[in-house]
């Protein structure tokens, strides 16, 4: 999982978390659309398409979530209610990951959760839904805050 952690903050290094830069630079093209039923998102040979009745919120994370398995995963995949499918849970999971790690940026997540917000006041001030905000302080737990400790004890 360090790795997709580090290829999300390289590519909110370059680009931020603008998806519309990020996408575009990738070559990808978002389209938001009517779906009926389950279906809330699919990607397939550069073209990812979003339900279009969805919150906001939900759709960024689809998009960053269809980046990552762009950037990180061969062929499609499509998301149905709460379940995505594709080659494998372990796909999902990165690109899980790897949405959580773009959209709520380590270095700015790092600052705000020293406050110890609860997790409405993470989703709210990062724009993103609660279960991916439960889901990054999980990354920052288990990855991510040992390696900050680190870097800190060897710059005293």
């Amino acid at each position: 999982m360090k790795k997709v952690i580090e290829r999300a903050n390289r590519i909110y290094e370059q680009f931020g978390n603008d998806l519309d830069r990020i996408t575009e630079s990738l070559g990808l093209t978002v389209l938001y659309e009517k779906m009926e039923g389950r279906m809330k998102e699919v990607y397939f040979r550069g073209l990812i398409v979003i339900r279009e009745d969805l919150p906001q919120r939900e759709k960024r994370e689809l998009v960053a979530h269809a980046i990552a398995h762009d950037l990180l995963h061969a062929g499609n995949h499509m998301a149905m209610q709460k379940r995505i499918y594709s080659f494998g849970n372990y796909h999902e999971k990165q690109a899980n990951i790897f949405a959580a790690c773009l959209l709520v940026p380590s270095i700015e997540f790092e600052a705000f959760v020293k406050n110890k917000p609860r997790i409405d006041e993470i989703a709210n001030h990062f724009q993103v839904m609660e279960e991916l905000a439960s889901l990054r302080i999980k990354i920052w737990k288990n990855y991510e805050q040992g390696i900050t400790k680190k870097r800190l004890t060897r710059a005293e």
